[in-house]
């Protein structure tokens, strides 16, 4: 009865995820600015090309090449495209979830299913042109695969293992402090029972997975040049906070499910671990749940400690493998644990009834509004006026979606915006006078009776103050973070704009579905000149 019960949930929470990503991709809409960064990496000229902009981006190789193979197909709708193939990714996850349930003799999989798959944070992150949905799936395959070798610790179960490893590093680079994680847990689970053939084989697959990321060396070093660009005072508080944030959806709802999910956890882990008979079919599955935990804490711990080190602002997609894994372990422990299969049933159910509008609204959210701008500058500007593009990084998308003929620059001024060039911002960051084309650009224009159009808008300071300056970076308390220096040229800009101008207002973009808060962007029209 149990059993039925439990396929039925896992059938059905299965096609609900399958429903979830279907809606993703019809209503993400166009490609938001990293993903734009990815597909014009991407789709260079070249392979030699490729590599040469492959610093600027944050991931290995094979995701570009698989966008690019996908890209040459040939597709009528390049954007849809696009989200299809993110669909096939997202079939893919689900698929892996039931493999490593198999694996991990759990099956079939109901956390993993609920907390993971349905979670909006991964349907679209899977859903998206980005390389974090691909590399969670490397990560939770790499996962049953180790596993895999220390249970059955023979040369078929060592090639697959460090296939998998190999591809999660070659995915994302940050993998590897997870597959650390991994094989860590491996080790101690082996050097328990005295199995070294088992424990070499372990060392060989984390080998390979190192030794596959070596010829990255040069372009790691390259990127640091820029790196210091994106960092942020990532401490613990900040992390933490986040990691509840996005681990909850924003929901207090949810962030206490999750509470309960892991103090059950960790109380029932601890009881099993101490006390054999309450694991079913103990010894093996008590070694499965001794690995689940190791996995589960020397991952948080090891990932949390790299994002600290790294000091990158931690965004969503930066936590979805830390999902799947803690899911993953959680899914482990209440399914080896006796008298728990019923509670697992049910708490996957509480967890849906929670998680469920959460993600219904998350996945029909359209990924940003720039194409709608573009399209709306591209019919209302007039030969003579300009566009002004805030802050610089929107450019790189914005240049997909415009078609117009009336002139454009980004704040500050970039000139290449086929990717992120955190490197040519960088030079106007230590730049005297970083804004004097856009301000000299802007003056002749409002001066010749055109029309300015500010894509992104600017921020302007209350009647009376004046803006503070920026010094050239390094200089000043900001360093070489970037973001002060967004926000203040922003200022510096608007301040112009209020000092020179006659009139501005803002245009109402219709829509017909919500957008990211993060990618909707304002669009502002300035005209007239006025000599101060």
């Amino acid at each position: 009865m149990l059993g039925k019960v439990e396929f039925g949930v896992a059938a059905a929470v299965t096609l609900l995820i399958l429903s979830l990503s279907v809606r993703f991709c019809i209503h993400a809409g166009p490609l938001w600015r990293d993903e734009v960064n990815t597909i014009n990496l991407a789709t260079q000229p070249t392979y030699s090309d490729v590599l040469s902009l492959l610093d600027r981006d944050s991931s290995p190789l094979l995701h570009p090449i698989l966008v690019r193979l996908w890209s040459r197909v040939g597709w009528a709708d390049p954007d849809l495209a696009m989200r299809f193939l993110g669909w096939l990714v997202a079939l893919a996850m689900i698929a892996t979830l039931w493999v490593n349930a198999r694996v991990l003799g759990i099956q079939p999989p109901l956390l993993t299913l609920a907390l993971f798959g349905a979670h909006a944070v991964t349907l679209r992150a899977v859903g998206s042109l980005r390389p974090y949905g691909l590399g969670a799936l490397f990560m939770l395959l790499a996962y049953g695969a180790i596993w895999k070798l220390v249970s059955s610790p023979r040369a078929p179960t060592f090639v697959y293992a460090a296939t998998m490893a190999v591809l999660a590093v070659q995915t994302l680079y940050q993998n590897a402090i997870l597959l650390l994680a991994l094989c860590a847990a491996a080790l101690v689970v082996l050097g328990l029972r005295r199995d070294w053939k088992g424990m070499a084989l372990i060392l060989a697959t984390g080998g390979a997975a190192a030794v596959s990321l070596l010829p990255y060396a040069g372009i790691v070093a390259r990127s640091q040049g820029w790196r210091p660009l994106t960092q942020v005072d990532a401490d613990l508080r900040l992390l933490l906070a986040r990691w509840a944030e996005v681990f909850a959806d924003a929901s207090p709802r949810l962030l206490e499910v999750w509470v309960v999910l892991v103090v059950a956890g960790v109380a029932a882990a601890t009881a099993l671990l101490g006390v054999p008979s309450l694991t079913r079919d103990a010894p093996p599955a008590r070694a499965r749940v001794l690995f689940a935990v190791l996995a589960t804490t020397f991952g948080v711990g090891l990932y949390l400690a790299f994002m600290r080190v790294t000091d990158r602002y931690p965004h969503p997609w930066h936590f979805l493998s830390m999902i799947g894994l803690v899911a993953l372990g959680l899914e482990v422990v209440f399914a080896h644990t006796r008298g728990l299969r019923w509670a697992r049933a049910g708490l996957t159910v509480a967890v849906l009834v929670v998680l469920l509008p959460l993600s219904t609204v998350g996945v029909t959210a359209r990924n940003t509004n720039v194409d709608l701008i573009a399209t709306y500058v591209e019919n209302a500007a007039r030969p003579g006026d300009l566009i002004v593009v805030n802050p610089w990084f929107v450019g790189v998308s914005f240049k997909r979606y415009y078609r117009g003929n009336v002139a454009w620059m980004t704040l500050p001024p970039i000139e290449d915006l086929r990717v992120h060039r955190y490197d040519l911002l960088k030079e106007r960051m230590v730049s005297p006078a970083p804004l004097a084309p856009v301000y000299d650009a802007i003056g002749r224009t409002l001066q010749s009776g055109h029309r300015v159009w500010l894509v992104g808008g600017l921020s302007f300071v209350p009647p009376g103050q004046v803006p503070v300056a920026l010094p050239p970076a390094p200089q000043g308390a900001m360093g070489w973070r970037s973001i002060p220096y967004q926000i203040g040229w922003s200022v510096e800009a608007g301040y112009f704009v209020q000092t020179h101008a006659v009139r501005w207002w803002e245009v109402e973009i219709p829509l017909d579905q919500p957008v990211d808060p993060d990618e909707k962007l304002r669009l502002l029209v300035v005209e007239g000149w006025r000599r101060t």
